[in-house]
């Protein structure tokens, strides 16, 4: 009886595994050509304004400043609304295109079309393209903040170790 029992405990874990091999595979197919090829090499600069740190790329200097303006005064409005002042610099990577943007090694997903920007949760980074609308820019900027400010809210003292 007991040969019984541990052989359909096999042949159950045996079907689980293919069951999950089988997933695994289904995901892959998902992905498929959906890979974050990095072809260019960016030379990263950076500005500072009170709260946050702004890299860009140099033929890009004014979209930074651009970025810590809107940065500053996006945060003036979170603070206020959350009654909360972050503890730790934000810093906001900027890429001057969409193109461009899905060559990050920020975060290691790959970015599709419509997304516009992300805040990455471990060091508590923005990162966003600018797709050539700054009223656009703009939100997509106080949205990715109000992210990162919860972050800094929630997890503020990990960022620190």
């Amino acid at each position: 009886m007991d040969w019984i029992i541990n052989k359909k405990n096999f042949l159950l874990a045996g079907a689980l595994l293919l069951l999950s091999v089988a997933q695994a595979n289904a995901q892959d197919e998902e992905n498929f050509g959906q890979n974050k090829v990095q072809y260019r090499k960016f030379d990263w600069y950076f500005i500072q304004s009170k709260h946050f740190d702004i890299y860009f790329y140099p033929e890009e200097y004014y979209l930074a400043e651009f970025t810590a303006s809107a940065a500053e005064s996006a945060y003036t409005s979170i603070s206020r609304d959350f009654h909360y002042d972050i503890v730790n610099r934000v810093p906001i990577i900027v890429y001057q295109s969409h193109n461009d943007w899905q060559q990050t090694n920020v975060v290691s997903e790959y970015l599709e079309e419509g997304v516009g920007g992300v805040t990455e949760l471990f060091k508590n980074r923005v990162v966003v393209p600018f797709e050539g609308s700054y009223k656009l820019f703009r939100h997509v900027i106080h949205h990715e903040l109000v992210h990162a400010v919860l972050n800094d809210m929630f997890y503020g003292d990990l960022f620190n170790r």
